[in-house]
């Protein structure tokens, strides 16, 4: 895989912090973080966009319901 670089801004303080541990591969460390995250909203996206086609589904199926109701007792008045 092609690597891009890319440039961070992090607190003063936080860099400092990074600078105590130069044995840890920092950008591994963001690399992990930064799949972590977009796998949690893909799933997160997912679950809405599930949600959303359930409820659709549901809808259509009341709206059915409800016009095969009006189209039934419009029939029976027009009988009556």
């Amino acid at each position: 895989m092609a690597s891009t670089k890319v440039t961070f801004e992090v607190p003063e303080e936080l860099r400092e912090l990074m600078g105590r541990y130069p044995e840890v591969n920092w950008s591994a460390v963001f690399r992990d973080a930064i799949v972590r995250q977009s796998r949690a909203i893909e799933a997160a996206r997912g679950i809405l966009v599930e949600e959303e086609d359930r409820r659709i589904r549901e809808l259509s199926r009341q709206l059915k319901r409800g016009t095969a109701e009006r189209f039934r007792r419009a029939q029976h008045a027009r009988r009556g």
